[in-house]
């Protein structure tokens, strides 16, 4: 049998197929959606646009995120826009000009305030140059000391210390919140904060969430818990306490120094 000689590959099929990721299925930024808010509904120049109007500036958007206007030629951008909204071309000039009336795009379809609407941090593309960036400065950094006459090394690995910030902020807030209820504004919130910072106590989100049990718990005992902080504050407590026990201990001290048997 003779042998079977393969054809060479096109001239130029790479390069066609690179442009078609680009302006293809698979989006300029690699991500497969793009922000749509819920006030849309309400938006005054999409209420200004016929139903069907208002469907084709969402495809719009979608050919935008796909990548579509990423292509230098205008009169192919307009046949493929064409192509995608399922209109001939003269529909599409109308459309165009009904969508500008209410500066929804411009004469060159460009979508007006896209930058304002789609996050730059959404783009795959960001969050790899930022892990890239993050990457080199996290890399392994050994830190020689000396103890005694021994030598402790120890390595400075990523952990992930942005996810967790924004967690325990989230907590605070969410901390901050409970005792809001209750309550307790912020400046009288972040003077007991400062109170329990100058007697060392700790304040993550944890520790103050168990001081928002204690404050929840008082109220559903009748304190008026904005009168415990404040008293807090003024007597220089890490904590605060509740009215009914304060009482408790003081007759308690009262009977044991008027005790006959006291020494």
């Amino acid at each position: 049998m003779g042998e079977v000689k393969r054809k060479p590959p096109l001239l130029g099929a790479k390069k066609a197929n690179n442009k078609s990721k680009q302006n293809g299925a698979v989006m300029s930024d690699g991500l497969p959606w793009f922000r749509v808010y819920t006030n849309i509904i309400d938006n005054h120049k999409m209420r200004l646009l016929a139903f069907e109007d208002r469907w084709h500036f969402i495809a719009i958007l979608a050919c935008k995120q796909s990548g579509l206007f990423d292509s230098a030629d205008k009169e192919f951008l307009h046949r493929a826009l064409a192509v995608k909204l399922g209109l001939q071309i003269p529909a599409l000039d109308e459309l165009k000009k009904r969508l500008a009336d209410v500066n929804l795009v411009d004469k060159n379809w460009n979508v007006l305030k896209w930058e304002e609407r789609q996050y730059k941090s959404d783009s795959s593309k960001e969050r790899q140059r930022k892990y890239r960036e993050k990457q080199k400065l996290s890399k392994n950094v050994t830190v020689t000391k000396r103890h005694g006459d021994a030598k402790v090394t120890t390595q400075d690995t990523d952990t992930d210390t942005d996810t967790e910030a924004d967690t325990e902020k989230h907590k605070l807030k969410t901390v901050f919140k409970r005792v809001n209820a209750l309550g307790v504004d912020r400046p009288l919130w972040n003077e007991f904060i400062k109170t329990r910072t100058k007697l060392k106590a700790t304040n993550t989100a944890r520790a103050l969430a168990q001081l928002a049990n204690r404050a929840e718990e008082f109220s559903r005992n009748g304190e008026d818990i904005k009168q415990l902080f404040e008293e807090a504050n003024s007597n220089g407590w890490k904590t605060i306490y509740e009215h009914k026990n304060r009482q408790q201990r003081r007759h308690s001290a009262t009977k044991i120094a008027s005790d006959d048997g006291w020494m």
